[in-house]
């Protein structure tokens, strides 16, 4: 068996060929990071301007919820003016649980000293329905966040690329003078093999929040080009599939089903034909009426749960961290926690998922012997990761070990699918721009997404291409066989900026 580059699939741990892996998108990788990516620096001011308006807004509404009989813990001694600082995570501790009372009688985590409680995000997005107060910090934060990180730092930080036919930066001829950001990639940074960034690291760049979507908006191709990205669809549960020859996900992703909602029938016993039709309707914007409201509710009450598990099982999700994923969710659809959805339902729940799909169960199982009984676990492709942490005398830390150790060779072997589509992409790519002159350039990885820039009258061919040439990244190059049991999926756009839907 022989995958592209000679990569091949020994299921046992092979260092070789794990460093074969790993240099495949060498070439490309430096190719981009030379290349950089066009940014927008009048949006990104302008939304700058438009990110401190908003923080004034926000902390002027914050303290108008202070209670009068608490001013005064609020009070400057100096001016004698109210003075919260909202970027104080101890003022605003002594605000939400002190002052407000917020989440009083509930389990709420403390910080990791101990010495008060915890204003992280994860906690204040379960309690977003306590207090019209948290939706208001948490948004403060994310505007400062992103004023900081991003909108105020990433002009600085942009190279100017002139108007040239080879420009001496990155070698490629230029339209107009415009300015690029030029990332470091990094190939040895995370524990899972996956590619990450630094200086700037435009890998976490939030893609679900509006202000995040605005931030992602600022980058754009050069004129006469557009933006393409693909990426792997629900990648970890079809390796997951493969691995643990699971028959019930063979059958869905064979059968071009939906894995969430065929989860979400079964597990709660509803009929699959109907709630497939109202997904179709859905997808259609068809919906109306009482049809509208029982899918909403499916999505929230059914599907959702089977969402968050599909996709946190591959990860080691707890009972735990299903309860705050489900209080996230809840959160964000404005609807309040049910009384009966509470920890011990989500384990029970995750026991169900495992009843569903037992040769999961079964897989992860081996993957624990293997942490315990030889220190590692190892990925399709050989990568090995140590497991030390099972031999810990503190059973908090030997269950954190052993789902390490469950869920890196899917993580791993995703990684893996991931550098093999990279370099499947940048053949049919670095033809294009040798054989028929097109402008066709990888710029970012972004976790499962690659992003490229191509000539905008060749953007949805070449998109098209490099996306079907990721998909073909288990095909064996000899034998012409297609070494994973269910198919490999991406989707993808070409974009004026870059968004996600």
């Amino acid at each position: 068996m022989s995958l592209f580059g000679g990569i091949s699939l020994p299921g046992h741990p092979d260092p070789e060929n794990i460093r074969k892996l790993d240099l495949l998108p060498i070439p490309q990788i430096r190719r981009m990071m030379r290349m950089g990516i066009a940014i927008d620096r009048e949006w990104l001011w302008e939304l700058s301007s438009n990110l401190d308006l908003r923080k004034t807004e926000l902390k002027k509404d914050i303290c108008a919820l202070i209670p009068e009989e608490a001013l005064e813990l609020f009070v400057s001694s100096t001016t004698d003016e109210l003075n919260l600082n909202v970027e104080s995570a101890s003022q605003i501790a002594k605000l939400l649980f002190e002052v407000l009372r917020v989440g009083n009688g509930r389990r709420l985590k403390t910080t990791k000293d101990g010495k008060r409680l915890s204003t992280g995000k994860k906690q204040l997005e379960t309690l977003k329905r306590d207090h019209p107060v948290i939706p208001l910090i948490l948004e403060y934060r994310e505007c400062s966040k992103l004023k900081s990180t991003y909108t105020d730092a990433l002009p600085k930080v942009a190279r100017l690329h002139p108007r040239t036919s080879h420009c001496d930066i990155c070698g490629t001829a230029h339209l107009e003078s415009h300015y690029r950001i030029h990332t470091e990639i990094l190939t040895t940074r995370t524990d899972t093999g996956r590619l990450a960034s630094k200086r700037p690291n435009l890998q976490n760049i939030p893609a679900r929040t509006k202000l995040g979507r605005e931030v992602r908006k600022a980058f754009i191709p050069q004129k006469g080009s557009k933006l393409v990205g693909y990426d792997f669809a629900q990648i970890e549960l079809r390796l997951l599939a493969h691995a643990a020859q699971e028959s019930n996900m063979l059958r869905i992703f064979n059968g071009g089903g939906d894995i969430h909602l065929d989860t979400a029938c079964r597990a709660f016993s509803l009929d699959y034909k109907y709630y497939s039709d109202l997904a179709r309707k859905d997808e259609l914007k068809q919906l109306a009426g009482e049809e509208k409201k029982i899918y909403s509710d499916f999505k929230l009450l059914n599907r959702a749960p089977c969402k968050n598990v599909n996709f946190g099982v591959a990860y080691g999700l707890g009972e735990t961290g299903l309860y705050d994923l489900m209080a996230v969710t809840y959160a964000v659809a404005g609807v309040p926690l049910p009384d009966w959805l509470d920890v011990t339902w989500c384990g029970q729940f995750i026991q169900k998922w495992f009843d569903l799909y037992p040769q999961a169960a079964e897989y992860f199982e081996l993957q624990h012997y293997r942490a315990r009984r030889y220190g590692i676990t190892w990925c399709m492709f050989g990568g090995v990761r140590r497991i030390p942490e099972v031999r810990s005398v503190h059973e908090r830390v030997r269950q954190a070990g052993l789902r390490q150790g469950g869920n890196n060779p899917i993580q791993r072997g995703a990684a893996g699918v991931f550098k093999l589509g990279m370099a499947r992409a940048e053949s049919v790519l670095s033809r294009l721009r040798s054989d028929e002159s097109i402008h066709a350039e990888a710029l970012l990885p972004i976790h499962d997404e690659l992003l490229c820039e191509v000539d905008e009258k060749w953007a949805e061919e070449v998109g098209a291409m490099y996306g079907y040439e990721m998909e073909e990244a288990l095909r064996d190059e000899d034998t012409g066989e297609y070494c994973c049991r269910v198919p490999i999926k991406t989707d993808g756009k070409a974009m004026t900026r870059w968004e996600k839907e």
